[in-house]
């Protein structure tokens, strides 16, 4: 009897069922506690695109901190897309919960799991409005990393389905005026790529000048050139300033105090 081949180091995503709920609920509470606001450049360009051809995307972001993968799941929702992402075996192991919001592993010291997991990309991206997120670089790196490194598998995977839909992706992070961060997403045009030898070099210049483009618009501070997808709690100005507004307006206190001021 021939002996069974071993399985591969693959997780699937479990999107089904109601801990997706909890784990949709946590995630925004997370976000909005830890963060100021969420704006998006590019969003309603996407949206558009999507809406005039459903082939499913990959997008192509930097790795820049933890927050990345919370992100990504609220972006996912906001464009909307059926979404999901690559992520370490071992780290998915550790947090399954991930699963509930499409995360599933790549094994990179397994050839089979890497098999595995490229099959399963190509066939969620045969179905309409599904996005994959992919970060190449393969590790956190700081913002202003330069040159990006890419890995090999984004290349593989162009190869293994003969043609797909990238989006270049810029995430970045910074303090403007409260006392947490903006978290800003910017991205490019949707392009339909089949497999070069240049994949890599094209598309880590890309997510590149996203991310120089990104940082640029940031350091304007201005909402204004972006879109707003979510505000955080109150901050601590903001609540005191509340505060101050009651207590102006209340009974006996036609101006604020020396205090007050």
């Amino acid at each position: 009897m021939t002996p069974r081949a071993p399985a591969p180091n693959f997780i699937e995503a479990h999107k089904s069922g109601w801990p997706r709920l909890a784990v949709d609920r946590m995630i925004r509470g997370r976000m909005r506690s830890g963060l100021s606001s969420v704006r998006a450049q590019g969003i309603i360009e996407l949206r558009s695109a999507l809406e005039s051809d459903a082939t499913g995307v990959v997008f192509v972001a930097n790795h820049s901190c933890w927050w990345d993968l919370f992100l990504a799941h609220f972006l996912n929702e906001s464009i909307p897309v059926d979404g999901y992402g690559m992520m370490m075996h071992e780290n998915l192991r550790r947090f399954g919960f991930f699963r509930r919001i499409g995360a599933f592993s790549i094994d990179r010291s397994s050839p089979s799991g890497i098999k595995a997991s490229l099959d399963y990309t190509a066939r969620l991206l045969a179905r309409p409005r599904t996005g994959v997120w992919i970060f190449p670089q393969g590790k956190i790196e700081s913002n202003d990393a330069r040159p990006l490194e890419f890995e090999k598998g984004l290349r593989t995977l162009v190869r293994r389905m003969g043609r797909a839909r990238l989006v270049p992706t810029a995430l970045r992070y910074d303090f403007w005026q409260e006392e947490r961060p903006e978290a800003c997403v910017r991205f490019g045009t949707p392009t339909f790529v089949e497999p070069s030898d240049r994949l890599l070099d094209d598309w880590r210049d890309r997510v590149t000048a996203e991310l120089d483009q990104l940082r640029l618009e940031m350091l304007s501070q201005d909402p204004t050139r972006f879109v707003s997808l979510m505000r955080g709690r109150a901050s601590i100005s903001e609540s005191r300033g509340r505060l101050l507004d009651r207590l102006r307006r209340s009974p006996g206190r036609e101006r604020p105090t020396t205090e007050d001021r």
